[in-house]
């Protein structure tokens, strides 16, 4: 009977405990909807919203900027990158005066639907330009990507140059011949899928700032609060798991198929842009500064004689062996050093701005 009893206590002990988990859950499920309707009723406010269909889902293709602007500016996200369209703006902003800024986000990226197609450089280089037609914007376009949005620009100028008359690249990915050999194809599975659906229920929210840093502190509440609800839709599809699998078959793709061309280029070489101590300092400097600024338990960097010696030589190693052969591969490009944050469109967003205005009004000149 005694035995009977407490097997009654545990019984009850658990149903209590099951009736508290459920109540959380859907607690979390219910916060992070009206959360979710708050952060989409802002991005349609501020323009971010315009999804466009490419078949059997949508794209959403952002339309910022000048609409009668000479020139149309295509941004491409690095990977995982779902915040783009709102952190890269403060470059922009100064050539969103005269010109188009679009942002067609890959499929699963921020407003876009997510998608079980394998994300392969011919298939996202092809929806960026289904999705561009069908938004009704017409080439040319000045391409204006980050990390591994590099190789995407280089297939697609290398694959359709009189769709393209300038390409302005933060930090790409440089390819050569061994680029990210040694990374195992990936494809999706079980653990991605289940990953993705506790986002969907909320649970990303919880952990947010875990996973995704506050910008520097320049920008505003409200740009934080509109690149945090891209990411956190980001991390409820698939796709970038993908994406991650194929980054070495779609690096090796794009630097096979390079086809020189005099399409004018800038290449901003952050990670390896490294010149001087002062260089290394500046950085140091700004990357303890958001150490602080998100609480991170992480040593704070100091600047010595051996680190700088270290630094410096990768980068010229860097620079010679694959960035200037890069470059030169893809044909009239200039690479400017900006030693820096692979993310250097935030840490130097006013450097970069004069550079990229230079840029694009160097191709009316040009024209």
């Amino acid at each position: 009977m005694k035995a009977k009893k407490i097997g009654k206590i545990i019984l009850r002990i658990l149903l209590v405990l099951l009736i508290l988990f459920v109540v959380f859950v859907i607690g979390v499920f219910v916060f992070h909807q009206v959360k979710r309707n708050e952060e989409m009723d802002l991005l349609k406010e501020k323009g971010y919203y315009n999804p466009v269909s490419v078949g059997d889902h949508n794209i959403n293709v952002a339309k910022l900027g000048n609409p009668d602007g000479k020139h149309t500016i295509v941004a491409m996200a690095g990977l995982g990158s779902g915040d783009y369209p709102v952190s890269v703006r403060k470059v922009t902003a100064e050539v969103e005066k005269d010109n188009l800024l679009v942002f067609p986000q890959r499929a699963g990226y921020g407003l876009s639907d997510g998608t079980d197609d394998e994300m392969t450089i011919e298939h996202i280089v092809e929806e960026y330009r289904t999705a561009l037609k069908n938004a009704g914007i017409a080439p040319p376009y000045v391409l204006l990507p980050h990390s591994i949005g590099g190789p995407y620009a280089t297939y697609w100028v290398s694959k359709y140059p009189d769709e393209i008359e300038g390409v302005f690249i933060f930090d790409g990915t440089a390819l050569d011949e061994m680029t990210f050999q040694d990374e195992p194809y990936h494809k999706v599975d079980f653990k991605d899928k289940f990953q993705a659906f506790l986002c969907k229920m909320g649970f990303s929210r919880l952990v947010l700032r875990q996973n995704s840093y506050l910008y520097p502190a320049y920008y505003s509440d409200e740009e934080q609060k509109l690149g945090d609800a891209l990411m956190l839709m980001t991390w409820e599809k698939v796709n970038c798991a993908s994406e991650y699998g194929c980054v070495a078959q779609n690096c090796k793709k794009a630097y096979e198929n390079i086809i020189t061309n005099d399409v004018p280029k800038v290449y901003i070489c952050a990670g390896s842009g490294y010149e001087s101590r002062e260089d290394i300092e500046n950085n140091n400097n700004w990357v303890n500064e958001q150490i602080k600024r998100n609480n991170l338990n992480l040593p704070l960097r100091e600047t010595t004689d051996e680190m700088v010696k270290t630094i410096l030589d990768a980068c010229e190693e860097s620079r010679n062996n694959t960035i200037y052969p890069y470059a030169e591969k893809m044909g009239n490009c200039e690479v400017v050093l900006l030693g820096g944050d692979h993310q250097i469109y935030q840490q130097r967003p006013d450097e970069c701005a004069k550079i990229l205005k230079d840029f694009v009004d160097g191709l009316d000149k040009k024209d």
